[in-house]
């Protein structure tokens, strides 16, 4: 891959990940440019620095985006900010620009030098300065740098801290993942597409336990990961879901494989998604509904309970 590096601010590289895993299929530059709240512009600058870390791929084809990346769902299910920090610290030890930066930095002392260097380096056609504020932005953001004031920086040295805190995060998004697994049981963990289904609604789980995540992003990433179950189950029984638009419609196209009173609890799933997902409410006078804290905490549990249930039915057991 060749490298390139244009200045986006860390949070944006963040905020567009996050976008990409919160819609597994079909995610358009639109869809992230609204989901992470920033303007066209930031998005395709975000997008570029992500897919040059690792963190997201562009479809050449489609022009829809992907993640497969386990460093970014880490990133967007961490705990809090210090475990954040500490995942995009090693997303950036793999970034041979970076690592070249941090060889010439350490040699010369001079961080303006050392960009120049891995522009001539890399052959990279931005200017010295945008890789300067790219890599203090990102390696401030993720603690490999240190402002020392009067926009000084050094490379932090405390690899100790940074060690224990990856450690801790990865323990945490295991348990999230084991979490999950119990609930839903080893036949059925098997039956789900791991993408598309089992990863998102995972993250949605890790999402409930960081307390500063916003109840809609969890709802998204739950209800995605639903929306995405019924194209499983549309696709195994060669039934076909175009024109079917979100939960509601695909589930009642599904009203011959899937069962009544699953299809009634399904509606549960669609509403709560649809008043995450939507604006005004014209039932409501206009008035649009907020996501209480507690609905989302509930809601992958309830999403993982029904993908469940209705998968057990297909063995012949009639669970709600």
């Amino acid at each position: 891959m060749p490298y390139d590096i244009i200045f986006a601010p860390a949070e944006d590289i963040v905020g567009v990940v996050d976008a990409i895993l919160a819609k597994p299929t079909e995610c358009s530059k639109d869809f992230i440019s609204k989901f992470a709240d920033i303007s066209s512009t930031q998005t395709i600058n975000a997008l570029h620095m992500a897919i040059q870390l690792g963190l997201a791929n562009e479809d050449n084809v489609t022009g829809f985006f992907s993640s497969n990346s386990f460093l970014a769902r880490l990133i967007v299910s961490s705990r809090n900010d210090n475990h954040k920090a500490a995942i995009m610290w090693l997303v950036l030890e793999q970034y041979e620009p970076y690592i070249t930066f941090k060889s010439r930095f350490s040699f010369s002392g001079s961080i303006d030098l050392a960009c120049k260097q891995v522009k001539t380096l890399y052959s990279m056609s931005c200017s010295y300065k945008d890789i300067r504020n790219a890599i203090i932005s990102i390696a401030t953001y993720s603690k490999a740098m240190i402002n020392d004031g009067a926009s000084s920086y050094k490379l932090n040295q405390d690899e100790v801290s940074y060690i224990e805190i990856l450690e801790l995060a990865l323990k945490f998004k295991a348990s999230d993942d084991n979490a999950l697994r119990a609930q839903l049981g080893e036949n059925v963990c098997d039956y789900l597409n791991t993408a598309n289904v089992f990863n998102p609604l995972s993250d949605s789980y890790s999402k409930i336990q960081n307390i500063d995540t916003d109840p809609n992003t969890i709802i998204l990433y739950a209800g995605n990961a639903f929306e995405s179950f019924l194209q499983q189950i549309a696709d195994d029984h060669s039934i076909s879901l175009i024109g079917k638009n979100g939960i509601g419609q695909k589930s009642d196209a599904l009203s011959s494989v899937i069962s009544k009173k699953h299809r009634g609890m399904i509606q549960y799933i669609c509403q709560i998604r649809n008043a995450a997902d939507h604006g005004a409410d014209v039932d409501e006078g206009g008035n649009g509904w907020s996501v209480s804290s507690e609905s989302a905490q509930m809601y992958p549990i309830i999403v993982a309970s029904i993908i469940k249930n209705v998968v057990l039915r297909e063995s012949g057991l009639l669970i709600v």
